[in-house]
């Protein structure tokens, strides 16, 4: 089945805010963690922070209850005496977790309180949000939900009106018509969160393209219902489900094609469980070819078949940038070593793995000996390999293996980086894209010159570093869609230490960088024709990082099959620039 998801579907960046304040919370801060309120809308974030030991209050406790803790706001807000009391109570710190859009609606309603106006806010009475945003009208607050309940309201002087952040725009103009027809003059503040506005036009023109709308997300979120609710006045059959475990698998595949869209609070990993379910739905229109190849495809993609190629391919052109002829045995080291480092690593970081990419965690689970006993295989083959190109690659690919194998081992002393409580390797704030990016230059670049014995200094050092930087753009694009699951489980990526956009900006100069010295590499005597080849797959990185982080492309199997076939089309240039 083909599902199409919308571009800004999933966390809405106060809810982002909300979780990342929460996570890194609990993976710091000793002692007990509350949230005043539930978090967020989403009964499985509220699961997962349970089991990071977050508790959340329903009530505050009574005064001088309370000895020390920390309790986090919740996105909604609250009312300023809530805060007052959770003081009082005897917390020892209070987070704000409230959404600074939520925080910009509070300073309205205070500031236009102070001044004696009415204000009038367009929401549901019930919402927390709107809850804490009457608690700072000092009194002067009325709350409607619909322009039908403005004749219910009394006689009003100086009105201010604001909206619930996750209203609808239409059933705010509404009423501020309705209020402007009974008391004239209207000061009116249209505080509809702007990734609200975006949410429901998106699912508009979704819904008119497609033949059913997916909606995923907590049933008791405003915002997600009233996508649900935008989507079936589209005239299309609308699936509102919490998790993969809900979607009516019958009446889908009666349909071609659905959009997918979720709500501010729904998380990464539950949207990729939806599309992953979606895309094994085989629709009753869809051709027998096109279903098996992208399952074949998937596979090759899951089971780090095309990884591994790939590296093969950049062997064959990290040796021809040494002037070396590929040699078949490193060709097969290459592919053998890195396939059997990449299938377990993915077994050893598997608690991230499920909320990063729950497609490639079920395939793991499913088919795990395969996987496990091929990967094991692998390693020998690559190590029987290099014994026979000799001594000094035997060595180099076992103390590789070794320090592979110890990369998970707590064999440090235990000390502090950052925030973050080092034990071995793998905790090293981002290690792991810097540690991938040195394996594979050392397999792919360094192996061909050190078991044939050639040293050039131009073409070794190009083949180098030409290697780390592709390896590190695909390992940090990752890790940029990873950052949920990796917050989760506390990892210190790249990207959660340098944030998103400092990340990206990193693999652009990077890649910037690169392309420059492939441009001028050949005044130092490397071939014109292979440089500048080579630059197709620099440039192909570079727009896939583009593609995804404008949300044009799901994450998924296809997306990272696209970006390790740049790999690959490394090795099929410098092929066919050596056959010619």
């Amino acid at each position: 089945m083909r599902a199409r998801l919308a571009r800004h579907a999933g966390f809405c960046m106060g809810v982002r805010r909300a979780m990342e304040l929460a996570l890194s919370t609990a993976h710091e801060t000793p002692g007990p963690i509350y949230t005043y309120g539930p978090l967020i809308h989403n009964p499985q974030v509220l699961e997962l922070l349970g089991s990071k030991g977050i508790t959340a209050l329903s009530e505050i406790p009574a005064p001088g209850s309370i000895s020390g803790g920390t309790v986090i706001i919740r996105a909604h807000g609250v009312p300023p005496e809530a805060k007052r009391d959770l003081r009082q109570a005897g917390f020892s710190k209070i987070i704000e977790g409230t959404c600074p859009r939520v925080i910009r609606v509070q300073a309205i309603i205070a500031r236009a309180a102070k001044l004696g106006a009415d204000v009038v806010i367009v929401g549901d009475a019930s919402h927390p949000e709107v809850v804490g945003l009457l608690g700072h009208a000092r009194g002067r607050g009325q709350v409607v939900s619909g322009p039908e309940e403005v004749q219910d309201l009394p006689e009003l002087a100086n009105v201010v009106a604001v909206a619930q952040t996750t209203q609808t725009s239409e059933n705010f103009q509404a009423v501020m018509a309705a209020l402007k027809a009974r008391y004239g003059r209207v000061e009116v503040h249209e505080t509809i969160c702007e990734a609200t506005h975006r949410r429901q036009d998106e699912v508009k023109n979704l819904a008119a393209e497609v033949d059913g709308v997916v909606v995923v997300g907590g049933k008791n979120s405003g915002n997600t219902r009233r996508l649900a609710q935008v989507a079936a006045e589209a005239g299309r059959p609308v699936f509102l489900v919490e998790t993969e475990d809900e979607l009516d698998r019958g009446a889908l595949a009666a349909l071609e094609s659905v959009g997918v869209t979720a709500g501010a609070s729904t998380p990464n990993w539950l949207i990729k469980r939806v599309m992953r379910e979606l895309a094994a739905i085989r629709a009753a229109k869809e051709g027998g070819f096109m279903f098996w190849a992208r399952r074949v495809f998937r596979f090759l993609v899951r089971s780090q078949v095309l990884v591994a190629l790939g590296a093969a391919g950049m062997t064959a052109a990290a040796s021809l940038l040494q002037g070396l002829t590929p040699h078949p045995a490193l060709v097969g080291v290459a592919f053998c070593y890195i396939y059997a480092m990449h299938i377990l690593n993915h077994f050893l970081d598997k608690e991230a793995g499920q909320y990063n990419d729950p497609d490639r965690a079920a395939f793991l689970i499913k088919h795990r000996w395969f996987l496990m006993g091929s990967g094991l295989v692998s390693a020998a083959a690559s190590l029987l390999l290099c014994a026979l190109l000799g001594n000094m690659a035997f060595l180099l690919v076992s103390v590789m293996s070794l320090l592979g194998i110890l990369y998970s081992v707590p064999i440090l002393p235990r000390l502090q980086i950052g925030k973050t409580m080092v034990a071995s390797l793998k905790d090293i704030p981002g290690s792991k894209t810097v540690s991938a990016a040195f394996a594979w230059a050392i397999i792919v670049a360094l192996l061909p010159a050190v078991s044939l014995g050639h040293f050039d200094p131009v073409g070794s050092v190009l083949a180098f570093v030409y290697t780390v930087v592709l390896v590190f753009a695909r390992c940090a694009v990752f890790d940029v869609l990873d950052v949920q699951g990796d917050l989760v489980v506390g990892k210190e990526t790249i990207p959660i230490m340098l944030g998103e956009a400092g990340t990206r900006r990193l693999v652009w100069f990077l890649l910037g960088a690169l392309a420059l010295v492939m441009l001028i590499a050949p005044l130092a005597g490397s071939p014109l024709a292979l440089s500048w080849g080579l630059l197709l797959p620099v440039i192909g990185l570079g727009v896939m990082q583009q593609i995804l982080a404008r949300g044009a492309m799901l994450p998924g199997a296809l997306s990272e099959g696209l970006v390790d076939l740049n790999f690959l089309l490394a090795g099929l240039v410098s092929l066919l620039w050596w056959a010619a």
